[in-house]
């Protein structure tokens, strides 16, 4: 599976603002005052850049409210610039698989069920397929600090507040939701041809968005990100009533990332025998 990484592209993106080139100190906005949306997003990016790894405890629930229907994914581990070493989890349908991966530059490894699994693609390959987009145009408006500073306030309506004090330290948050208007409108400038249904819908989704960014006050590290779609059942009967909208509680969704530990060495020990990745998912898949 030479495209696998993109399976766990929360990890990738995770790694890939630790890894990205521009290191800067600048930070916008003086000490006390409230930043402004963009520049506690850039400001945070910028941070984490600079500490360059993190411990990280993230979820993914979809189906919310619909039991059978629930999809769920929990990981938890240690990210760097140049390595991943995460412990998971994936619930589907009333089971539940655990695994470990270990990621370095040019190598991925996954454990399941007692047994190595290995494909020679790391943070290198990873990071240079998301950059492949427009000659990596996406990539620097949307996964740098710069980017973000310019960005941020078009892709999302929301306000930045007094936050909850965690792990001892003051936060300011930003809480919102999409902006619409701006995500088409950024979609349309790389070339995304959008029709009235699909702006109708993106429209719902905004609506039915929320988006939460915890960030220190005084060292600018995010602590919590969160992203969720809550449709109600008159959204989604709207939806439907446009031809291809998502059905029931599937539609729905949280996903959360907790990060702490800030700027410790992250280093992987490979296991000694393993068999292809591809293995994996015959085992996998022959087993369901």
């Amino acid at each position: 599976m030479r495209r696998f990484l993109s399976a766990i592209a929360f990890l990738v993106m995770l790694v890939a603002v630790l890894g990205a080139a521009a290191c800067g100190g600048r930070f916008e906005g003086e000490a006390g005052d409230a930043p402004s949306a963009p520049d506690l997003a850039a400001n945070a990016l910028e941070a984490l850049e600079a500490k360059g790894s993190a411990h990280f405890v993230g979820d993914v629930k979809t189906g919310l409210g619909a039991e059978g229907m629930q999809f769920s994914v929990h990981f938890e581990g240690d990210a760097s610039a140049t390595a991943i070493d995460a412990n998971g989890s994936v619930s589907i349908a009333g089971q539940t698989f655990r695994g470990h991966v270990l990621v370095d530059q040019h190598d991925l490894f996954i454990e399941f069920m007692g047994q190595w699994f290995h494909e020679d693609q790391g943070l290198l390959e990873g990071m240079a397929e998301a950059r492949k987009d427009h000659d990596g145009q996406v990539w620097d408006e949307l996964a740098t600090p710069e980017g973000l500073r310019r960005n941020f306030g078009e892709l999302f309506d929301g306000d930045v507040s007094e936050g909850p004090v965690t792990e001892g330290v003051a936060t300011w948050q930003f809480e919102g939701k999409l902006d619409a208007h701006g995500v088409a409108d950024f979609a349309r400038r790389y070339d995304a041809q959008l029709t009235d249904r699909d702006e109708e819908l993106l429209a719902q989704t905004a609506e039915a968005s929320h988006v939460l960014l915890v960030v220190g006050q005084d060292d600018r590290l995010p602590r919590r990100l969160e992203f969720g779609v809550h449709f109600t059942a008159e959204q989604l009967e709207q939806m439907k009533s446009l031809g291809e909208g998502p059905l029931g509680d599937s539609a729905n969704f949280d996903a959360s990332l907790e990060l702490s530990d800030f700027g410790k060495p992250v280093e992987i020990h490979p296991p000694s025998e393993f068999k292809p990745l591809d293995a994996l998912f015959e085992q996998f898949f022959s087993g369901l």
